[in-house]
């Protein structure tokens, strides 16, 4: 009991001393869900890759995504989940303006970011962005709803290609490798496409010279 009133002793002191009124607004809602949330039994749910649901990520440290949020679920474990957390645009920030794009910003395949416009993604509302080297592994009690036809295809393009940069972030050596792997084998198969063409005019040659030789051998 004496390290309850501790705790809460100190958070009592640590949101007085928040300026921030919207911080502690959020703050105690998370507080809210957990208490409603924590000793209720985990749902059976269908979840799926690239599932978009709401979050409640809970109270963690900068730059740690915390709060409510949107998240795009890459992956499935019994009742864990990985996700990708997704937040707002934001043009006042630099992170966000240079976010990786495929057709506005190619290039910048460093970025933490990914841009998810609204005019290629229908279950949004306005522009976001994916923040890709903050993967979270989090309970489904976490969730809080499911997005209005919230869903990357796991076959499209765009998956894909978030799922390749946020492998090469968290696996860097095992991406290079693989990427590596990938051009020799291209190669190969350039060196074996070669071979076989070449294959084919020897193999015509030889029937050439062969009906050359019979013709000759018959007169």
């Amino acid at each position: 009991m004496e390290k309850y009133v501790k705790s809460i002793t100190a958070l009592n002191n640590a949101t007085l001393n928040n300026k921030d009124a919207d911080d502690i607004e959020r703050c105690a809602e998370s507080d809210i869900f957990w208490a409603q949330n924590k000793n209720k039994p985990l749902l059976e749910r269908k979840i799926k890759r690239g599932n978009i649901y709401q979050f409640e990520f809970g109270k963690n440290y900068v730059p740690e995504m915390s709060y409510e949020h949107r998240g795009l679920v890459i992956g499935v474990s019994g009742k864990l989940l990985y996700v990708l957390p997704i937040c707002s645009y934001n043009s006042s920030k630099e992170e966000h303006t240079s976010a990786y794009h495929p057709i506005d910003n190619p290039d910048n395949t460093k970025s933490n970011y990914y841009l998810l416009k609204q005019s290629e993604h229908p279950f949004l509302t306005h522009n976001s962005v994916l923040k890709l080297n903050d993967i979270r592994t989090v309970s489904i009690a976490r969730i809080k709803y499911k997005q209005n036809n919230g869903y990357l295809n796991p076959q499209s393009n765009t998956y894909k290609e978030i799922e390749k940069i946020v492998f090469s972030k968290y696996f860097y050596k095992y991406s290079y490798d693989y990427n590596q792997l990938i051009e020799e084998n291209k190669k190969l198969n350039e060196v074996i496409t070669k071979l076989k063409d070449l294959n084919s005019e020897l193999q015509e040659k030889v029937n050439s010279l062969r009906s050359t030789c019979t013709a000759k051998t018959s007169g």
